[in-house]
């Protein structure tokens, strides 16, 4: 089982700090943010991106996943290639940094498109992208986020789209579906291919409150085991966000520590499949 967590997490600390954190807690990988100068991206010089992969090495981790905010619900097949085409520099430094995926979004449908339309602007968009990667070994990962929140919506997005393009499972999204783990990987299993693990207490209406792994309303538990039996083979990532300001949610190094305890002990208990 591999470990990381995302740098969305950690975004007033240093690179260095960061890949501290995640080395001191016996994590394998840093799942790094591609925006701006949080950390490394694009607009980042040769000789910063260059420090930032051998600090990662340094420190013996992998970085699993690289964060692009690309979004294929566009109004227009045009407006869909542009973003493909602005994302290709996320991709040449996915290859630089030695991530295989790149973090992508459907995003919110356009008020000038029908869903219907706006789904077949992705999929030629998401076609594109295929093609764009080529032999990359970068794979692109559209996280249940946005109106993608679930497998049955991505199921009927991919079917007609290269497996270069998979998906970053964030067990929040559909569970909020009403979807299980089981339905989920009966709908897209093959094309799980990094997941992001979390944990809340309750809902508000204006956010949620976090709190320790395994201690909340999440079924983490079953559905790392599910995928463990499945034969995954990608990265649990965590990603720790601010709870709504009116809760006492869990801060950032406190749910860390529960994640790789929680998910240690899954591990040691053996991976057996749960029938859900």
């Amino acid at each position: 089982m591999k470990l990381s967590y995302t740098t969305l997490s950690v975004q007033d600390r240093t690179i260095r700090e960061a890949v501290e954190i995640a080395s001191a807690h016996g994590l394998e990988g840093i799942e790094l943010r591609g925006r701006g100068d949080a950390h490394v991206s694009p607009e980042s010089t040769f000789s910063y991106a260059a420090h930032v992969r051998e600090l990662v090495r340094e420190h013996k981790l992998a970085v699993p996943c690289l964060t692009a905010y690309t979004r294929f619900h566009q109004p227009t097949a045009a407006a869909v290639r542009e973003e493909v085409d602005r994302m290709m520099d996320m991709v040449r430094l996915a290859e630089f940094l030695e991530a295989p995926c790149l973090r992508v979004f459907m995003g919110p449908v356009p008020e000038a498109v029908s869903l219907s339309q706006a789904d077949q602007i992705a999929i030629e968009g998401l076609q594109y992208a295929s093609k764009r990667l080529g032999n990359s070994p970068v794979r692109l990962v559209i996280e249940t986020h946005d109106s993608a929140k679930d497998g049955r919506t991505l199921a009927r997005i991919l079917k007609d789209v290269p497996s270069n393009i998979g998906v970053l499972l964030d067990i929040i999204h559909p569970w909020d579906m009403g979807e299980e783990i089981g339905k989920t990987w009966e709908m897209i299993g093959e094309r799980i291919y990094h997941v992001h693990i979390k944990d809340i207490s309750r809902t508000l209406e204006n956010g949620r409150i976090y709190c320790p792994i395994g201690q909340g309303l999440l079924p983490v538990e079953s559905t790392v085991r599910w995928l463990e039996g499945k034969g995954y083979q990608g990265f649990y990532s965590l990603e720790w966000e601010k709870s709504a300001l009116e809760g006492q949610g869990v801060g950032f190094e406190e749910q860390l520590v529960s994640f790789v305890s929680f998910m240690r002990g899954v591990e040691q208990d053996g991976n057996s499949q749960i029938t859900l």
